[in-house]
């Protein structure tokens, strides 16, 4: 009984606590459903009904991690990107950031997420201006008929904020919208 009791209390603490659920409603389509690890927050920013959003993600320090997600849906009788089409996408963003980065070599990564097929890449800013992050991670996601772009600012040791925003990005999911009454 000990042991149970042992292994679910280590179990409970391994995981990630999530403070919140965060729903993003698209017009005529599910919602795309955040769950944000405890101390983060969220702020859905829609300069329009009919563009999408940018989700403006900080950790418990807004100065030390920010995360932006873009959910853009096909437009004008464009098709669903295909996994090649995010790839492309984030070599691209890759090859603009490689002049501005420490490092001699970026490596692009597959997010590895169930369901999703997805692109990353992280970089550190050789001269960031003051007030500006000086770590990233940048990427897209396909789920479905959306592609979700992503990025990652870090100030600080990046390793572990960047472990967590990415498995945020990896839970990602799509569900139908909330009805009001």
């Amino acid at each position: 009984m000990l042991k149970t009791a042992a292994a679910l209390i280590a179990l409970t603490l391994a995981l990630p606590a999530v403070a919140a659920e965060l729903r993003v409603p698209l017009p005529n389509r599910d919602d795309l459903v955040m769950d944000l690890p405890n101390g983060w927050h969220g702020q859905i920013n829609r300069p329009r009904a009919e563009l999408p959003p940018t989700v403006a993600i900080s950790g418990p320090n807004a100065a030390t991690l920010q995360v932006l997600v873009t959910p853009i849906w096909p437009m004008a009788g464009a098709k669903a990107p295909a996994p090649d089409d995010i790839r492309a996408m984030v070599q691209r963003a890759l090859d603009r950031t490689r002049p501005r980065a420490v490092e001699p070599e970026l490596k692009l990564h597959d997010l590895d997420a169930t369901g999703k097929v997805g692109y990353y890449f992280s970089a550190t800013d050789a001269a960031p201006a003051p007030g500006e992050f000086k770590s990233m991670t940048q990427g897209a996601v396909g789920m479905g008929e959306l592609r979700v772009t992503f990025t990652i600012l870090i100030n600080g040791e990046p390793a572990e904020p960047t472990s967590q925003a990415l498995a945020l990005l990896r839970s990602m999911r799509r569900a139908p919208g909330l009805k009001t009454l």
